[in-house]
């Protein structure tokens, strides 16, 4: 009987410890989510997502189906690359908000497809947002979808320009260096204009092909820009109208991304995986591991999975920006 009063009273010492360490810590500046996740990790409780708050850069791909959201970090500052469809908005922002994302320098719509930009409406309403790219699409290819409205009704609500950059353009987020490298022209669908960036953080560099399939990959690959990166976020969910093997022997990525999930389109396809394989491409899926995160300290990168282990691997000195 001792025992058990003994053990009841241990139990509420804790969880008034833990009540009091949240109260505290939601009174520091640093906010409420990021004060949370200094509660969790007195207590031992951190889930993988922690591993990012140890590392100087980080790239996240979200688990959001068969859709892309890319979260970006690098010396506190954010960026948001595409929101998946439009009932993940709400988990993209709450994973956002873990992340102690205050505001975003930057919200980028690679394209307007519904699986990359219907989050955004939500994601837009819900963060102050410095800048907002997407790209610049001939008239018979702006879509007249409810997500596209609602994100174009979003950036009137917060008075927010869109911007359209052009192949060349640069700017940083933190002390990484992001070059926008297509569209080089424009395209005969929203896939092949998709905005395509390489991100550097010292000697490792991050490709995001949003949904580039071969016409956009040709163009890049007669451009002579640099290519060559240390992670590739896999064009089109790993389709096989992406990831030629022309152009995946001019990135050479040490690891691959694919963000997807199971449904009729069968991705990613076999062929394409046997092609990022073929140039020694370590392969990470959403369907398989959940949400994916790549950390750099600018020499080597390792990968945090949300259903897995941390891997990780040296650099590239020759993915440096040119």
């Amino acid at each position: 009987m001792e025992r058990q009063k003994s053990g009841k009273k241990a139990l509420k010492l804790v969880l008034l410890l833990f009540l009091a360490a949240g109260i505290a810590v939601s009174l520091l500046p640093c906010g409420a989510s990021s004060a949370w996740r200094t509660v969790f990790s007195f207590f031992g409780l951190e889930d993988f997502s922690a591993a990012a708050q140890r590392a100087p850069f980080s790239m996240h791909v979200l688990d959001v189906g068969k859709a892309d959201s890319i979260l970006l970090e690098c010396s506190g500052r954010f960026m948001l690359v595409d929101g998946g469809t439009f009932d993940r908005g709400e988990p993209v922002s709450e994973y956002l908000s873990r992340q102690g994302v205050s505001q975003l320098d930057c919200v980028v719509n690679t394209h307007p497809d519904d699986d990359h930009i219907g989050g955004l409406d939500t994601v837009l309403r819900r963060f102050p947002v410095k800048r907002y790219l997407a790209p610049k699409l001939p008239q018979k290819l702006i879509p007249s979808s409810e997500e596209y409205l609602a994100v174009q009704d979003a950036l009137q609500s917060e008075n927010l320009k869109t911007e359209h950059p052009s192949s060349g353009q640069t700017f940083s987020l933190g002390s990484a260096k992001i070059q926008v490298l297509g569209p080089i022209k424009q395209g005969e669908s929203t896939n092949n204009n998709s905005i395509v960036l390489r991100v550097v953080f010292g000697r490792t560099s991050f490709l995001l092909m949003g949904d580039a399939e071969t016409e956009e990959e040709n163009d890049l690959l007669a451009s002579n820009l640099p290519l060559a990166s240390t992670v590739l976020k896999v064009g089109h969910h790993g389709s096989g109208t992406s990831s030629s093997a022309a152009f995946l022997n001019a990135v050479r990525p040490r690891y691959a991304a694919v963000s997807v999930a199971d449904d009729s389109s069968h991705l990613p396809k076999r062929d394409t995986l046997l092609r990022l394989a073929g140039v020694g491409a370590k392969i990470y899926r959403t369907d398989v591991s959940g949400t994916l995160i790549f950390l750099s300290d600018g020499k080597n990168v390792s990968v945090a999975t949300e259903k897995g282990n941390m891997d990780s691997s040296e650099g590239d000195s020759e993915n440096k920006l040119s």
